[in-house]
């Protein structure tokens, strides 16, 4: 399996799982990719390529321009949530603070770009931002935002570390140290 489909299988992989908790899907044409559904926003997971220009460029196929073209799709009575518990649709009388930014959406289903960061051997980071595509055929991003990154204190424990490719590693010095015992009360 190459370095690509595995990301077109992490794309698969969250539509089949949403689907699975009762979220609706729909295929983007022509390339037939299956894009999940989650309040009304299309979610599309995606790797972000290590080029300055790379979610600019996220429209270049005909296949993603049109995730930025899709109808929303029927309201269904209940919504599914992440929690496994129907949730009742959504009252449009109610105002949350996305809902400027979706309205500038207009007819079409908002696109939620959410950006794995990687290497082959290291997750680095998953953001997640409304995708908007512009006159030019470019995406501008929106309340992007990092929902995961790897934990500071994981860093900081390898940053000391001296890599090596061959030869015998240094073992590192051990020595005992003093404690202070005290006698258990009881």
């Amino acid at each position: 399996m190459g370095f690509g489909s595995q990301w077109r299988d992490l794309l698969d992989d969250t539509s089949q799982t949403l689907k699975e908790r009762g979220f609706q899907s729909i295929k983007l044409g022509p390339g037939g990719h299956e894009v999940p559904v989650v309040n009304g926003s299309l979610v599309y997971v995606w790797r972000v390529a290590n080029n300055p220009k790379a979610v600019s460029e996220f429209a270049s196929s005909p296949t993603r321009k049109n995730g930025f073209m899709t109808a929303p799709l029927d309201p269904t009575l209940w919504e599914p949530s992440l929690s496994g518990e129907p949730q009742p649709v959504y009252d449009a009388s109610e105002e949350n603070e996305l809902d400027p930014v979706l309205r500038t959406v207009g007819d079409t289903m908002p696109l939620v770009l959410v950006m794995v960061e990687s290497t082959p051997r290291q997750l680095q980071s998953i953001e997640w931002a409304v995708a908007v595509l512009d006159g030019d055929g470019k995406v501008r991003l929106r309340g992007q935002e990092c929902i995961w990154e790897p934990e500071l204190a994981a860093e900081d424990a390898a940053s000391d570390v001296e890599s090596f490719d061959s030869g015998v590693p240094v073992a590192p010095v051990v020595e005992l140290q003093k404690q202070d015992r005290r006698p258990a009360d009881g």
